[in-house]
């Protein structure tokens, strides 16, 4: 994976795949450390290493990459990554990347890796919060919200995909999150 995004967009599936209906995302920069929190209603993991590569719960092969991938690329900008299971139901994952590291991935895309969550899976409720620097946060986007106004073919028309896109990109860049790296 390339970037932050392409991470994002794996972890957001893999909500997707354990039955997840509600994913909550909070993302923020703070002294030089990009943080995201991840919260799901999914089935949660069992208690397995979900960072080997050797547990998956894929049928089709028997390796999963993309959580190792994640640990490893935190890790290496003396970040960390935290997966756990929810008191409720679903699982909590977090990760921290140094960005100011010579080892931290680009951001990538990270407003259309939202948008394409968004519309690959529609019957998914997804919360984005931006963290300031006050540590309050801040809804920036909240697809259930969307479709209470917004109808099925309505929300398919380029205008309003590209409303949703320009709306959350802008959130992103008001906490720096535009550049490769984040830094200005």
């Amino acid at each position: 994976m390339k970037d932050l995004a392409d991470h994002l967009f794996d972890i957001l599936e893999n909500s997707v795949k354990a039955a997840a209906t509600e994913v909550k995302i909070i993302l923020g920069i703070k002294d030089k450390l990009f943080f995201c929190k991840i919260e799901d209603d999914g089935s949660g993991i069992k208690d397995e290493d979900v960072t080997d590569p050797f547990v998956t719960s894929r049928k089709t092969r028997k390796v999963g990459l993309g959580l190792p991938l994640l640990k490893r690329a935190a890790e290496s900008t003396g970040g960390s990554l935290q997966i756990y299971n929810s008191e409720k139901r679903g699982v909590i994952l977090e990760f921290k990347i140094d960005i100011a590291h010579i080892d931290a991935k680009p951001f990538g895309d990270i407003a259309r890796t939202f948008v394409d969550a968004i519309y690959s899976w529609p019957k998914v409720s997804f919360d984005i919060f931006i963290q300031k620097k006050n540590n309050k946060k801040l809804s920036i986007f909240n697809s259930k919200k969307i479709r209470e106004i917004v109808s099925y073919s309505e929300m398919q028309q380029k205008e309003v995909r590209d409303f949703i896109y320009d709306s959350i990109d802008r959130e992103l860049k008001k906490i720096k999150i535009d550049s490769q790296f984040g830094m200005f």
